[in-house]
């Protein structure tokens, strides 16, 4: 009897191990959001009798995202990611792991099928050396909150002093090269222009790489004096001619170089890079419009989803700041309406950082309005983030009542909030496009750098 019990646990013991086996592989499955779809896959390993894993978002270009946990027992997988702060349980049956992904309070059934991890797109325009200008890592110093931001400073070949510029990213921690869905637009930028005969300093957001984190609850005002510590280094590099130096930012941080300008006469021009010139609270309510359209969501859906944002965002101006009483009202509106508390708790939780409540109420039209120095400003017909048709006539109107003929403003066809031209101008289109930057951005970019007079 002690034999055949023996004999028995050898063989569950090796049965779980060939389940085990089953499990390791890479795992794709599609997510059903409404009118559209996002693919999710999990990489599982084994290494030493130890699972381990990594998640790839491929339409965001998320790739590598590390898994905090992983088990699997009695056939069952559980997965937690807390870098997205998320979840995913499912049940091995058959060839196919059957169960639920779970985000933020919402869960959606996911089913995972075993398949082979596709190739990352290609990024024909990412920069590979040798480079024919220098490239130096640089330090230097926010001496308002002090603390140390990193950059590089890449300074063309030959004699100097050069034209120079600094970028500004957009909204959210990014890196230096403002990397997203596998792109690295800043780099592009950068090496076209260096190429060209303009330095260029491009850094780490607080918080990000080599940077040192600052204040956590930081603004776009705070932020704007990150940006006005990299224009001080790039003024006290002797390669650079200080009357030429002059502020890039995309996206938000084409309304941060505005920012910094009303306080530094010295900012000789600025380029702006789908930068809003309405409030964040309308760059949002349109943007949800575009978004939700262009994913095929129903025209009442949308208008229902339009009209919850209105309100809600009223209830946003009529505060200083996101405090209880705010988060109290908002919460009996959002139950009003239906939505249940898992949800919508989680939402005011978003809406309620000290960077989106500013963000929300900022208007950069009285910032737009009061710098004269030379400006650029782009936007592309595509753009579904900052839409052109609400802010490129806000800019025409501030340049016609102030008689700036020296804000030169194009709208181009065709291209999304990357400036990459585009089919849908949707961000699940980024990551699958392989253009990082339109040649023809950074053509007007140069064009316009070198037309500044000292």
């Amino acid at each position: 009897m002690k034999r055949l019990l023996l004999i028995s646990a050898l063989f569950c013991m090796l049965a779980n191990v060939s389940i085990a086996q089953n499990i390791i592989g890479y795992w794709k499955g599609t997510l059903s959001l409404g009118p559209t779809e996002l693919e999710l896959c999990f990489d599982i390993k084994e290494t030493n009798g130890t699972l381990s894993a990594t998640m790839d978002v491929p339409a965001q270009g998320a790739y590598d995202i590390p898994v905090t946990s992983i088990s699997f027992e009695m056939m069952k997988l559980t997965i937690a990611i807390e870098a997205i702060s998320a979840s995913y349980e499912g049940t091995l049956v058959l060839n196919n792991i059957v169960g639920e992904f779970t985000q933020m309070g919402m869960s959606l059934p996911l089913t995972l099928i075993k398949g082979e991890k596709a190739a990352k797109p290609k990024r024909p325009q990412e920069p590979q050396p040798p480079f024919p200008y220098k490239s130096e890592e640089v330090f230097f110093k926010n001496t308002r909150e002090d603390f140390t931001l990193a950059g590089t400073l890449t300074i063309p070949e030959g004699e100097g002093p050069f034209p120079a510029m600094i970028l500004v990213t957009g909204s959210g921690p990014q890196n230096r090269d403002e990397e997203l869905m596998d792109h690295k637009p800043f780099a592009v930028i950068a090496d076209y222009l260096t190429r060209n005969g303009v330095a260029v300093l491009r850094f780490d957001d607080r918080g990000v790489g080599a940077s040192e984190p600052g204040n956590p609850d930081g603004t776009s005002f705070d932020f704007s004096y990150d940006a006005e510590a990299a224009f001080d280094y790039l003024l006290s590099r002797k390669e650079v001619i200080p009357s030429l130096c002059g502020i890039t930012g995309h996206s938000e941080g084409g309304f941060i170089n505005f920012m910094v300008a009303q306080r530094r006469p010295d900012v000789a021009f600025l380029i702006s890079l789908g930068g809003p010139a309405v409030t964040g609270a309308e760059v949002l309510k349109l943007q949800q419009v575009e978004v939700y359209r262009g994913m095929g969501m129903p025209e009442q859906a949308i208008e229902q989803n339009r009209v919850i944002s209105e309100q809600f965002f009223a209830i946003v101006e009529k505060y200083d700041a996101p405090d209880e009483n705010f988060r109290k009202e908002a919460l009996s509106y959002l139950a009003s309406v239906g939505m249940p508390d898992d949800v919508a708790v989680p939402m005011i939780d978003q809406y309620s950082s000290p960077w989106m409540f500013y963000f929300l109420k900022y208007d950069p039209a009285p910032a737009i309005r009061e710098v004269t120095v030379p400006a650029l400003i782009l936007n592309g017909t595509l753009d579904k983030q900052v839409v052109s048709y609400q802010n490129i006539p806000v800019y025409r109107q501030i340049a016609e009542e102030t008689g700036r003929d020296n804000m030169q403003i194009v709208e181009l066809e065709g291209l999304n909030h990357l400036f990459q031209h585009a089919t849908t101008g949707l961000p699940t289109e980024y990551a699958t496009i392989e253009e990082t930057i339109s040649e023809e951005v950074l053509a007007l970019m140069l064009e316009f750098v070198k037309s500044i007079k000292k």
